[in-house]
């Protein structure tokens, strides 16, 4: 077996533990785009600093003009760097009645193509980042350590138009090369 498919056996190990994480970041109701929520945006950014930092990122939430942004490093290879970006915060539910389910309580349903996961966020973008989070997790459960620095950046207004990051944005490491071809 490679190290791969190790890696990729203790994902379907761990898929009970991934999905409830899942269900977890879905659940909070992290809508940029209505200032009623603001406090659940960044308990949103506050579960995935905790999250990330339980598989030994060094992880913070930054406070920004708007939403605040997690910013999680894991420097523990090795080498050039790899930047992960995603986001945290989702659209408004409205209208609400079109909606099979609670929006903010996934669920697995059987669709005629494969099972899908429901819910707010869970393909735009918390399913998203949280695969990628899985898979560090995986990695650095079989074999220690992720093979190349990693910087993950979630940012918190995506969804509302992300006008306060650029402006508020200072590089986080100077020694970042692009990846030649």
């Amino acid at each position: 077996m490679s190290k791969l498919d190790d890696v990729l056996a203790r994902v379907d190990a761990d898929l009970d533990g991934a999905l409830a994480r899942q269900f977890e970041t879905i659940r909070i109701k992290s809508i940029s785009t209505d200032p009623a929520y603001k406090a659940e945006t960044r308990a949103n950014a506050e579960w995935h600093a905790r999250d990330l930092a339980s598989i030994g990122f060094d992880a913070a939430v930054r406070d920004i003009a708007g939403y605040p942004m997690l910013v999680g490093h894991d420097r523990s290879a090795p080498g050039r760097s790899i930047l992960f970006y995603g986001h945290y915060d989702v659209q408004p539910v409205d209208p609400l009645e079109l909606w099979d389910n609670d929006p903010f309580d996934p669920q697995i349903i059987d669709t005629p193509q494969s099972k899908i996961i429901t819910g707010r966020g869970s393909a735009d973008d918390k399913g998203q980042l949280m695969t990628f989070v899985e898979a560090c997790r995986a990695w650095k459960t079989v074999t220690g350590s992720l093979p190349v620095p990693v910087t993950i950046l979630l940012e918190g207004e995506e969804e509302s138009g992300g006008a306060n990051l650029p402006p508020s944005w200072t590089p986080i490491s100077t020694n970042y090369a692009p990846m030649s071809p």
